[in-house]
């Protein structure tokens, strides 16, 4: 399935360094997140590569998703801010976890994009 019109192969060679979230229905892929280690992409741990199949968005799936890994990146990268490169359409949508848009608007593979950012807060 195509999706995006992105006919470019998401290669970046960052896999084996990265943790996988994956959602499960049965034998079939729903939802999948990657979170990158600081320092490979931006200088904070990332999310990344957020899909959630078309016929399971709209539900408690990707709010999930990104819970998960915001909680992951907390876990494993301690009082680090954590980046995303969002498409520029769904800022608000990951500002409802806290993420804030920084700089202007770009493109990635002919998709406008945005760099986000959730800072640490330290909650003690």
């Amino acid at each position: 399935m195509l999706e995006q019109e992105c006919l470019y192969p998401d290669i970046d060679g960052l896999d084996p360094s990265c943790s996988h979230l994956l959602g499960m229905q049965g034998k079939e892929l729903i939802s999948y997140l990657r979170i990158v280690p600081p320092g490979h992409h931006f200088k904070e741990p990332a999310l990344g590569r957020i899909i959630v199949t078309p016929e399971n968005r709209g539900g408690n799936l990707g709010p999930e998703l990104i819970r998960m890994g915001i909680q992951l990146c907390r876990k494993n990268f301690p009082n680090k801010a954590i980046s995303i490169e969002a498409q520029f359409p769904l800022q608000t949508y990951y500002e409802q976890f806290g993420f804030v848009a920084l700089g202007p608007v770009y493109q990635v593979d002919n998709i406008p994009h945005i760099h986000m950012k959730l800072e640490f807060l330290d909650e003690s």
